[in-house]
């Protein structure tokens, strides 16, 4: 089962998350099959098309830039920005030549690096998502009667383990539900910042920052960072400066504030449990840790519970049996 845990970990994820969609279709078309068939069919949109309509337009505006880089321009212009501020430097740096050329080589090296590990991993990634996928239909279909075996079987006692699976649940849902919620805000102040700014296509590159923000390690940075990098080496400094603070405190930033808001608003965790389980399980997993993170702290918050409430039963029970020996 090992290397199959992600995509299945994210199967049972969206299951949670498009159960009741799965549930209403099916009391329209009284065929569970298809029901939960057009239920996978709708998530897989959902997870491609945004992707698929923003590719041409990502292509293209690549284009432009790599043609800037070929023409020199913004080579020129970097050279110029080095060499202005290089000999004021009180510690010799070097040449700027030599500067650029080590830069341009290790770029491209790391360009290269990346798309031939992307290369190699898109097999890796289209299989798991067929395994997702396929995993999602039969989880919806079957999940029904998997839970009430776990409950029958369950340690806890049935009304521990439907609070904690019904918090478990209720957390799924809040935190995709967040995550889109934050990748929007993201999108939409990364895009005001650069249509402030005067940067071009701010509509697509606010886009793409929302887009960003739902993928594992990824974020907005990938795109307001070169930006900024490509403004301060164009010599306009002020506009750099400001799109770097912009991008990390706001742009970036909102993650780690409005996430752990909207999360602790609807869960009985505080809000440090919530940030903690957050940031933590994104370290320790990934960007499957922004759901399964709350998810794990939230079930074992449940079974602390649980065991003080048993501890508080047994001595309420002792003192009883003690009073009537009395």
């Amino acid at each position: 089962m090992r290397p199959f845990l992600v995509p299945l970990a994210w199967a049972a994820v969206l299951a949670v998350f498009s159960h009741p969609l799965a549930k209403s279709i099916q009391r329209r078309l009284r065929r569970p099959n298809l029901a939960c068939l057009l239920t996978v069919i709708f998530i897989t949109m959902l997870l491609v098309l945004p992707v698929a309509a923003l590719m041409p337009a990502l292509i293209s505006q690549s284009t432009s830039i790599l043609n800037s880089l070929k023409d020199g321009n913004l080579l020129a212009r970097a050279r110029v920005f080095l060499e202005q501020y290089w000999t004021r430097s009180p510690v010799p740096l070097g040449d700027t030549q030599n500067l650029i050329d080590e830069l341009t080589q290790r770029a491209a090296s790391l360009v290269a690096q990346y798309s031939a590990r992307l290369a190699g991993n898109l097999v890796g990634l289209i299989f798991d998502l067929a395994v997702m996928l396929l995993a999602l239909f039969y989880m919806l279909r079957d999940g029904e009667r998997v839970a009430l075996l776990v409950r029958d079987i369950s340690p806890w006692g049935l009304e521990r383990h439907d609070l904690m699976i019904k918090e478990a649940v209720e957390l799924v849902q809040v935190t995709i539900t967040s995550s889109f919620i934050t990748a929007a805000v993201q999108g939409v102040l990364g895009g005001l910042i650069f249509w402030v700014l005067g940067i071009s296509s701010p509509l697509f590159w606010g886009a793409l920052m929302a887009l960003l923000a739902l993928l594992p390690i990824l974020g907005p940075w990938l795109v307001w960072g070169p930006a900024a990098v490509v403004l301060l080496f164009s010599g306009q400094i002020g506009r750099g400066v400001a799109l770097c603070v912009l991008g990390l405190l706001i742009v970036s930033g909102v993650d780690n504030v409005l996430r752990p808001v909207l999360i602790a608003g609807r869960s009985q965790l505080n809000g440090l449990l919530v940030l903690i389980s957050v940031l933590g399980g994104i370290s320790a997993m990934g960007f499957l840790g922004v759901v399964l993170g709350p998810v794990l702290v939230a079930t074992a918050v449940g079974l602390l519970r649980g065991y003080h409430e048993s501890l508080e039963r047994n001595r309420q029970a002792e003192a009883a049996s003690g009073a009537e020996i009395s």
